[in-house]
């Protein structure tokens, strides 16, 4: 795979065509506005106020319902916490794989964050094929996997994951994996076993039931109301839906990559990554620079971002540069972890 313009350490999953002409996004009726929320854009590592704390290529955020953000910090191998203006250290210190309480547990490269209805969270790591766990006391465990990358169900102690992976999780606690390099998407149940629902090792593109569905390389992964999961399927740049049922099938794009904005049979993506899906089943997705928004109705408009920089502002006018995680609060407020701006920006409807 083709790695960022500028390269993101331990992350080489997103790729995009440099000689491509980028055309402006459609106009949108929805007014965007586009914020930082923290980080001075220096990577470096410093906590300490929102608008003077230091990130080095934070991956992805979360937000609890109480506004709380989390964030995954990956060159500085630390979960940080956005509270009250200020940005603390959760968990994480030094570079390495170790479990213990707060800054005695370490992380490599912490990537995808993902929160249960008991306040636990769960973190992928591109370095470590393993899935962690945190309690609201940040004591870090091994969730599953094992440090030898492969694929393999049966309990969450033995099981084997791929190294690139985004994770969600359900109202009853399960988790579910994006797992990119194995094109299959994973379940760890609540109670510790792991299976593959979607997907087979090979990749394709394929809709159908169970493992008769291909994937290539599936990316950001989300769930809404109804316990539908929606994959962003990178290589195959389409958006792809699995039912409760095990059934897959195409939500959006046409599988030509493209910026095109309009109803789901016709939408175009360049390289869809992380998505989030809001109360009333919109899905935000990152698609390079840019934030497409795609309705329950099967329209996909681009409501933040143009072409690579940093803007603050309201819609097209913002400029991400390659972020590459994303979250939602209780009100609906996007954030997004701007990787290479080494900040958190905020995305509200106005």
């Amino acid at each position: 795979m083709i790695g960022f313009l500028i390269l993101v350490s331990g992350i080489s999953c997103k790729k995009y065509d440099q000689t491509y002409s980028y055309p402006p996004p459609a106009p949108t009726n929805e007014k965007w506005m586009v914020t930082t929320v923290a980080g001075d854009g220096t990577p470096e590592f410093a906590d300490g106020s929102a608008a003077s704390a230091k990130f080095h290529f934070p991956n992805d955020v979360l937000v609890t319902n109480d506004g709380t953000i989390y964030v995954s910090d990956g060159d500085n191998s630390r979960i940080r916490k956005i509270s009250g203006g200020q940005v603390s250290t959760f968990a994480g210190s030094d570079f390495g794989i170790k479990n213990g309480s707060g800054s005695l547990a370490e992380f490599e490269f912490p990537t995808s964050l993902a929160i249960d209805g008991n306040g636990n969270i769960y973190v992928s790591d591109v370095r470590d094929p393993r899935i962690r766990k945190s309690n609201l006391l940040a004591d870090i465990s091994t969730y599953a996997g094992i440090a030898t990358e492969g694929f393999q169900d049966g309990n969450a102690d033995a099981a084997k994951f791929g190294e690139e992976k985004n994770i969600v999780s359900d109202t009853e606690g399960n988790l579910y994996v994006a797992d990119a390099q194995n094109n299959s998407i994973r379940k760890i149940s609540v109670s510790g076993n792991v299976t593959t629902i979607a997907g087979t090792a090979t990749s394709g593109f394929q809709n159908g039931s169970g493992g008769a569905a291909k994937f290539n390389f599936p990316d950001g992964i989300a769930i809404d109301a109804q316990g539908n999961l929606f994959i962003s399927d990178g290589s195959n740049f389409r958006i792809r839906k699995i039912t409760p049922q095990g059934e897959v099938s195409t939500f959006a794009g046409t599988g030509t990559q493209g910026w095109t904005d309009g109803t789901v049979d016709k939408a175009q993506f360049q390289y869809p990554g992380d998505m989030v899906a809001d109360k009333q089943g919109n899905l935000y997705v990152i698609d390079l620079s840019r934030i497409r928004k795609i309705t329950p109705q099967g329209v996909v408009t681009t409501i933040a971002g143009s072409e690579d920089g940093y803007t603050d502002g309201e819609g097209a006018s913002a400029k991400f540069y390659t972020p590459f995680g994303i979250g939602i609060d209780s009100q609906g407020n996007i954030y997004v972890a701007d990787t290479n701006n080494n900040r958190i920006r905020k995305i509200s409807l106005e």
